[in-house]
């Protein structure tokens, strides 16, 4: 349903796409990661048909997104990492222009009203971020649509309206929607995305299943020493980091684990225990370590 293939879009050696594929099919959820700049709004702005790519192709459906922009734009539920709405209007003006342009459902309307309440009769000027936050995210599914292209799409909310936000995500991914969503909130994107693209610079490094990037991401180990000799001398021999009596240390080859378990018995230890693994661990692997973030 969603597809770019060899997409670039080139505005200097590091900004912009280079080469970047991936598809969505209905009734999933993608995940796009990376730090700002690296790209993740940029391929969500081609596929809403806001931006030409200089090679390769954005298309949903059997449309493509520059060509056939008002066609795509009708089979789209977009929600933008920056929220635009005229500062005059009320939020009520808001889904008021939403029902004439979009044709929506008034029960699916009143459903969202409840999931995330909002005094519509603000104007969008006096709205905190949290507000126009759920203004927005009420305005994108009032457009019960076959897709959903959502950037950084809890930014400003809660927790509660967060969780009430990820059950609707799953509710519209059990109902066959292709859902793209790109966020820093590696949590949300455990608990909803099927498919995941890491990206850095403009360029996909790592695609894989959730559970595939967090079983090949690097496994962090806490070793308590019975000193802090010990623990110093221990964290010298395999570059580890010294909290008083513990070290954390981080694998990510067989080989690195059995030169860990070989050193590691060479001391009095205390405890051994690994960190749960999960998405944060393989976001800072491939950023953090390269001074990316």
């Amino acid at each position: 349903m969603i597809q770019l293939h060899s997409l670039t879009k080139k505005f200097s050696e590091k900004q912009g796409l280079f080469d970047v594929s991936f598809t969505v099919e209905p009734g999933t959820v993608f995940g796009f990661i990376g730090p700002n700049g690296a790209g993740k709004s940029t391929a969500i702005r081609h596929l809403m048909g806001l931006l030409k790519p200089d090679s390769g192709s954005a298309t949903i459906g059997s449309f493509d997104c520059w060509n056939d922009s008002e066609r795509v734009k009708a089979l789209v539920g977009y929600l933008p990492g920056e929220i635009s709405f005229p500062a005059d209007l009320t939020g009520e003006d808001i889904l008021t222009l939403t029902r004439r342009m979009d044709k929506t459902s008034p029960e699916r309307e009143k459903e969202l009203r409840a999931l995330f309440p909002i005094d519509t009769s603000v104007k969008v000027r006096k709205m905190s971020k949290g507000m126009k936050q759920k203004l927005a995210i009420i305005r994108c599914f009032m457009k019960d649509a076959p897709v959903y292209l959502l950037d950084e799409p809890t930014s400003g909310l809660d927790p509660l309206m967060q969780e009430r936000f990820l059950e609707l995500v799953l509710k519209e991914k059990d109902a066959g929607k292709a859902i793209l969503m790109s966020s820093h909130h590696f949590p949300e994107m455990e608990k909803t995305c099927d498919q995941a693209a890491l990206i850095r610079n403009g360029r996909i490094i790592m695609q894989d299943s959730i559970e595939g990037l967090i079983a090949n991401s690097r496994k962090l180990f806490h070793i308590e020493f019975a000193s802090a000799e010990d623990a110093v001398a221990f964290a010298g021999s395999l570059n580890g980091h010294v909290i008083g009596n513990r070290v954390d240390v981080s694998v990510s080859t067989t080989d690195e684990l059995n030169t860990l378990l070989q050193k590691v018995s060479q001391y009095r230890v205390s405890s051994f225990r690994s960190a749960p693994a999960d998405l944060e661990i393989v976001f800072i692997h491939y950023y953090a370590e390269e001074g990316s973030l």
